[in-house]
């Protein structure tokens, strides 16, 4: 996600629900593995020439700095409202709707700016500065959507002669405005602004605990045999300090130790580590979280906050999201019951004695069965993905398919300086800029997610947007390769950026970029995938680090085989993690015993059994920005597998149709309904049986 969704309908919600999107990719999807440089010159990229480079900026802007950066953007939010509630006159979408659109903008940029730099500064007082900020922008944003002034005025515009666009712009904001609260007596409506702010400070507190809660496995150099199994690169990665090997519970050091490292014993120490990342306090954050969320639906007149947050979306209410998660876990069981079998045959060879598979041998035993039965060495396979090459082959391909350059932009500050910048071109068109923040520092947002920075508003600021990820950082030295799940998540995250810049051209900032439907936001990353696993898409960039050889075709239909290995698994332990997040906000938070319910929906879902001093729930990030609704990532699943069926006669690179989708899907923003855009692409509804497919192959 975990694309960090903070696009507003009609302001600000999301920016404090801290959302990956992602994401983000699903919670326990693989992020990056320790990488470096690549030897050999990267494929040539679209990328257009950059101008003279102007002087950089002399330094890091400081909290005070930050502080009236973030505030002059709200100061200038909130200067629109006597704009707006001091007309005399008829009311129209120039003396109202245009207020509250400039007003909409302002506030955004500033929770936009907060928002990312919470996450990703490295100076912890700009991060408690961004934190500050934050609060400040909901306190005003909880007043706004309880002020019944400028609902009034918004609903005396008469757009019954205005555009598509304006008309759903107006129908979105009242709808969002009654959702907040607006109509109910005083009493009420000051509560509910206090459990906004409330909210706010608790979620910034549970993102904070994990991102700070980093812990590491320290092997005894003179054990240094127990790290047999993992890649070469990634050991040389790993050098001594004062007698020992440090591995951390960040996803460079955690995806490939899980997956590649012979010593049973050691894998299920970094496992309980990882597993009880912010465990000292996030029960008692959630607690409070789940009570306040719980109240503030019931004030609304919802039986519980599930069916308050889906009563806008795609899939709406609590029952409708069970009844998915029911019917995809029914789909997936018998596959997973195979797949746990191979599982079990599999660690039987290493262990005789073995009657079950523990969560924490999953990975590796995946790892064995993939290079034995479908001859994949997922070690062989990171030969042909360093990193930069990778990266150049991503921007190439989009460069391709929709029809843009990059061009590198070094005279701009950025909040490290591994950050890279590109202008998003279109021949001379500049349509947004993107920030490249994809390696792991300390306090960093852990997990992999598209941040918005600016939405994109016609005639007024370009999109920008910072994908935050977690690879390896090339300057660490070694050959950078990356394990093709890394490759995967880094076209997943980039889906979600390319929607939010090429949807950026909207006058109405609600429907700008990523701001369709919330559980539909992941069908176009989730879609994007598939460009990281087929050969035409591959061959372009994939090539050996040493002979550049390009990826063999034999090879890459021996990982697609592979991949085939494990979906049952896979999406039941999915299905697990969405019965978590939405049963957490249907139960009554007075009796809720968050471990209890967890171990019983593991039981009830998996076929790995709970694995003694872990909290998955308390580094489980996804149950403060997606709360109730984790079951999206499958939801989206199901529409991204049938917004590929044109592809199938076609192939991916065909431009008839990526233009298509672009224009279709992409540049709609928000504009329409989600269950429209799709129909418009494909020319029907979406259906269930291209998704049936892929689950039963």
């Amino acid at each position: 996600m975990n694309n960090k969704l903070t696009s507003l309908r009609p302001l600000l919600l999301p920016v404090l629900l801290a959302a990956a999107c992602g994401g983000s990719k699903p919670a326990p999807a693989p992020a990056p593995t320790p990488v470096a440089p690549a030897p050999m010159a990267p494929e040539p990229v679209k990328v257009a020439e950059a101008p003279p480079a102007a002087p950089m900026p002399p330094r890091e802007p400081s909290d005070q700095r930050f502080l009236n950066q973030c505030r002059g953007q709200l100061e200038q939010g909130k200067a629109q409202v006597p704009l707006l509630l001091d007309v005399k006159d008829k009311r129209t979408v120039a003396n109202t709707l245009e207020p509250f659109n400039e007003l909409s903008r302002f506030v955004a940029n500033a929770g936009n700016l907060a928002g990312l730099m919470h996450e990703v500064n490295p100076d912890a007082k700009v991060r408690d500065a961004a934190r500050t900020c934050e609060q400040e922008i909901q306190q005003f944003v909880s007043e706004l959507l309880l002020d019944k002034r400028v609902y009034d005025a918004i609903k005396a515009v008469d757009v019954s002669k205005e555009d598509a666009d304006t008309k759903r712009f107006v129908m979105t904001t009242l709808r969002d405005y009654k959702r907040a609260g607006v109509a109910l007596p005083d009493k009420q409506r000051a509560r509910i602004k206090e459990i906004d702010d409330l909210t706010t400070k608790l979620s910034q507190d549970h993102g904070k605990n994990i991102a700070e809660d980093t812990r590491f496995l320290e092997v005894p150099v003179a054990e240094v045999k127990r790290l047999e199994g993992l890649p070469a690169d990634w050991i040389a990665a790993h050098k001594p300090e004062n007698g020992v090997i440090k591995i951390s519970t960040d996803y460079p050091d955690y995806i490939p130790f899980i997956t590649y490292a012979n010593d049973d014993a050691l894998r299920k120490q970094l496992y309980i580590k990882f597993r009880s990342r912010g465990d000292a306090h996030n029960e008692e954050v959630l607690q409070k979280l789940l009570v306040l969320r719980a109240e503030k639906a019931k004030l609304l007149g919802f039986k519980n906050w599930a069916d308050y947050q889906s009563d806008d979306k795609m899939l709406k209410g609590g029952k409708n999201a069970a009844a998915f998660i029911e019917r995809i876990t029914k789909l997936a069981s018998k596959r997973a019951a195979k797949d746990y079998a191979e599982l079990l045959t599999q660690l039987k060879k290493s262990d005789p004695k073995a009657t079950s598979v523990a969560d924490w041998q999953k990975s590796w035993l995946e790892n064995q069965i993939k290079r034995d039965a479908y001859a994949v060495d997922s070690a062989e396979v990171r030969n042909y993905f360093p990193f930069e090459q990778t990266l150049a082959g991503l921007l190439d391909i989009t460069s391709t398919i929709y029809d843009i350059q990059y061009r590198p932009v070094t005279n701009v500050e950025t909040w490290h300086p591994s950050v890279k910048v590109y202008d998003v071109m279109r021949k001379d068109e500049k349509l947004g800029r993107i920030y490249l923040d994809l390696h792991p520092r300390a306090d960093k947002y852990k997990h992999a997610a598209q941040f918005p920075m600016v939405d994109g508003v016609t005639g007024k600021q370009l999109p920008e947007g910072a994908l935050v990820c977690n690879f390896s950082d090339p300057r660490d030295g070694g050959p950078a390769l990356m394990d093709h799940g890394d490759v995967v998540t880094m076209f997943h995250e980039f889906g979600h950026l390319m929607h939010h810049v090429l949807g950026g051209k909207h006058h109405w900032i609600s429907q700008s970029g990523v701001s369709t439907e919330r559980d539909f936001v992941e069908a176009p990353s989730q879609m994007f995938e598939e460009w990281g696993w087929n050969y035409d898409t591959l061959s372009k960039f994939a090539k050996h680090h040493q002979t550049g050889a390009v990826i063999p075709k034999e090879l890459v239909e021996k990982m697609r085989k592979a991949e085939k290995f494990g979906i049952g698994t896979q999406t039941v332990q999915q299905m697990f993690y969405a019965a978590i997040a939405l049963q957490f906000h249907q139960a009554d938070p007075a009796k809720l015993d968050q471990l209890a319910l967890v171990k019983k929906l593991q039981k009830q879902y998996t076929p790995f059994a709970y694995v003694e001093g872990t909290k998955f729930h308390t580094s489980f990030g996804h149950l403060v920005g997606y709360s109730s609704m984790y079951y999206t990532y499958m939801w989206s699943l199901v529409i991204a597998k049938d917004l590929l069926t044109p592809y199938a006669k076609t192939g991916l690179l065909d431009t008839a149709v990526t233009y298509k989708y672009r224009d279709k899907i992409l540049a709609a923003g928000g504009s329409k309904d989600a269950a429209d855009l799709v129909k418009d692409f494909l020319g029907r509804s979406y259906d269930f049986k291209a998704y049936e497919k892929y689950l039963s192959e």
